[in-house]
């Protein structure tokens, strides 16, 4: 079966709709704030000013939240038409249907939401000029990372130290349990593919 993403508005998922999201879904599995604070290791301000509409997650944060609540990361971003279909083997996507999330340093968008059980994560992204707001922005997770830089130059920092320096059309591969993080040391933003691949 193949569905084709049709092409409407683009859309862009606001900080409140996104904190009602992750708060539906904490109450939803019976977790307290407190409970999604220790499984996610973000803190319990961060997560109720974000439940709130109040701040945006990092990308970090957001993939340490999904993780806790054992959710792809694309879950929270599925709209109400998308309809979850198993028998699909094909799924065309429009770039005018990418859902896109505002973060701090980051825009990102959730690519193939739709497809039910994926082994890979693809996300389009945007990492804006800024520096992190604290140690804990490095992400680690479980599983595989590849970076393609669409255009605009790309840093990657490793929390043991190591850095890479990436140009437009370069890439890297990596284990995402290395604790990294995505830098735009120069100009004002860098685009960029990334595609997670958990180990399941």
């Amino acid at each position: 079966m193949t569905k084709d993403l049709a092409n409407p508005a683009p859309n862009l998922l606001s900080k409140t709709a996104m904190g009602a999201r992750i708060r539906d879904e904490r109450k939803r599995q019976g977790l307290t704030l407190l409970m999604l604070a220790r499984l996610s290791n973000v803190s319990l301000s961060t997560l109720s000013k974000a439940e709130r509409g109040l701040i945006g997650l990092s990308y970090e944060k957001f993939l340490a939240v999904s993780r806790a609540l054992k959710m792809d990361l694309s879950d929270l971003f599925k709209t109400p038409r998308d309809q979850n279909e198993s028998g699909m083997d094909i799924l065309v996507g429009r770039a005018s249907r990418t859902v896109t999330y505002h973060a701090h340093r980051y825009e990102y968008g959730m690519l193939a939401s739709e497809w039910i059980n994926k082994k890979m994560t693809p996300m389009h992204g945007r990492v804006l000029a800024g520096k992190p707001r604290d140690a804990s922005d490095f992400s680690q997770h479980e599983g595989e990372e590849f970076i393609f830089v669409i255009e605009g130059q790309l840093t990657m920092q490793f929390q043991d130290g190591r850095r890479h320096v990436l140009q437009a059309r370069d890439s890297i591969y990596f284990k995402s349990n290395l604790g990294h993080l995505y830098l735009c040391e120069h100009g004002e933003s860098v685009e960029i593919l990334v595609v997670c691949v958990n180990n399941h």
